[in-house]
């Protein structure tokens, strides 16, 4: 002890070969206790495996819960809890596409009967269907559209409901224009007969077809290259949507019986179209956007 010149207990200097310290009263001639370190896999055997196991407990459940406000729930339990933990595989996403290429064909059904003509698809093109969009003139409540503008719906709700040139990926679409022949001579097409072969919905209930024998028409090829963010491959999504640009007068037609026509092919916005590539129906995007509109998001 006697080269001892500092205190175990308080670290001051002392005085050599004293045993007491006069600042802390520490006996320098006991041993200094000190906690033997313990690995974390110790600890867990020890039994620290229970913070783990109930922290896993409380966290999944909150995590899932917010997982599943964007993918909306599973047809069963079985799957909302595969949802929950690992994902809806990007059904979510593919919703959200199959709706705005709707949302596109609309607004540019809408967009057509105001301007007398199709819209252009260059450019920002999205800015200029924007107005157009279900949102904007008809409201965003699913399956009733009625309530508010866009700018009051949330932002969940929303992006299913605005005119994107983006899918639900975040991937532009590819969209084409065909001018459809007028007349007798629109049935001769080969891709029009094929079209009609195939069947086209006027609404999300009903199927028929459009009068090609009347007015001007116009095909669009709405396309999202789909998961894997490569065209022309097996999991493309698209839409076929025709719409009739301008509106069809008739003489001796009343004028106020014209109006409410075009009022109504405005706020409709019908175009006659169909949806490949795709399991789901936009049923099943419009109740996502119902569950999203309900649930806490």
């Amino acid at each position: 002890m006697q080269d001892r010149v500092i205190c175990d207990g308080c670290g001051k200097k002392l005085q050599a070969g004293a045993t007491i310290c006069l600042h802390c009263g520490w006996d320098q001639t006991a041993a200094l206790a000190r906690p033997e370190s313990i690995s974390i896999v110790e600890y867990i055997k020890a039994g620290g495996w229970r913070l783990v196991v109930y922290g896993l407990i409380i966290a999944l459940p909150i995590l899932g819960f917010m997982r599943l406000r964007t993918t909306g729930p599973g047809p069963d339990l079985p799957t909302t809890l595969r949802w929950m933990a690992f994902g809806d595989g990007g059904r979510a996403a593919e919703l959200e596409t199959i709706h705005r290429m709707h949302e596109i064909g609309s607004a540019a059904a809408r967009f057509a009967v105001r301007e007398m003509e199709l819209p252009p698809f260059d450019g920002e093109w999205e800015e200029v269907l924007a107005r157009s969009a279900t949102a904007r003139v008809r409201g965003w409540i699913p399956l009733v559209f009625f309530g508010a503008d866009t700018g009051m719906a949330p932002a969940s709700v929303r992006e299913l409901y605005e005119v994107r040139s983006t899918d639900g990926w975040g991937r532009p679409y590819r969209i084409a224009v065909r001018q459809i022949a007028r007349d007798e001579a629109a049935y001769d097409d080969p891709v029009v007969a094929a079209d009609l072969e195939e069947g086209l919905q006027a609404t999300f209930f009903t199927v028929d077809q459009p009068d090609l024998l009347h007015g001007e028409w116009a095909r669009l090829l709405i396309e999202s290259a789909g998961a894997d963010g490569d065209f022309d491959t097996e999991d493309d999504l698209r839409m076929i949507s025709y719409v009739l640009v301008g509106h069809i007068f008739r003489l001796l037609y009343d004028p106020s019986v014209i109006q409410v026509e075009i009022e109504r092919a405005y706020t409709i916005g019908r175009h006659y179209y169909r949806i490949e590539g795709s399991e789901y129906d936009l049923i099943d995007a419009r109740l996502l956007a119902e569950y999203r509109l309900t649930s806490i998001h």
